[in-house]
Order: C-alpha cells, then structure tokens, then sequence
C-alpha cells in the first residue's frame, strides 16, 4: 500500500489587538467584555493568560475598532488599580 502525503495549509494574517491587564479572579474577563460591549465594541475573539509571578491576568481582544477598545480598556484598568 503506497504511503500517503497529507499537506496543511494555513494562512495567518497579523492584526492590533486590545490588551488589558485585570486581577486573576472570576468575573474580570466578564467585566473587560461588557464594558466593551457597552462601548459597542464587537468582540472578534479573545484569550488570557498569566505571566510567570504576576498576580495579573493578561486579556487580549480582537475587536472592531481598536482605538476605542484600548480607551475602555485603559479606563477599566485604572479603575482596578
């Protein structure tokens, strides 16, 4: 039996992402997107993560309007600060 080939492709494209950084307990991500949502921001995709010895979380969001997003993103932040 002939061994068979398989190819993946994939295509990747950079975009600017909004980032924030919230306390690592439940419900930050939640506010971080409904104060997004409240700006009429749309929300493409996001994730998190921690970085090693932070006691912040790391939230990245793709969104519609970056500019915008980073605003209410910075405000939430100082707000937590």
């Amino acid at each position: 039996m002939p061994a068979r080939c398989w190819a993946a492709w994939a295509i990747f494209e950079e975009t600017e992402v909004a980032i924030v950084r919230v306390a690592h307990r439940p419900g930050e991500l939640g506010r971080a997107a409904s104060r997004l949502g409240a700006g009429k921001i749309i929300i493409d995709y996001s994730y998190c993560g921690l970085e090693q010895g932070s006691t912040q979380e790391i939230v990245v969001f793709g969104v519609d309007n970056v500019t915008r997003a980073a605003s209410l993103l910075d405000e939430l932040a100082a707000e937590s600060a």
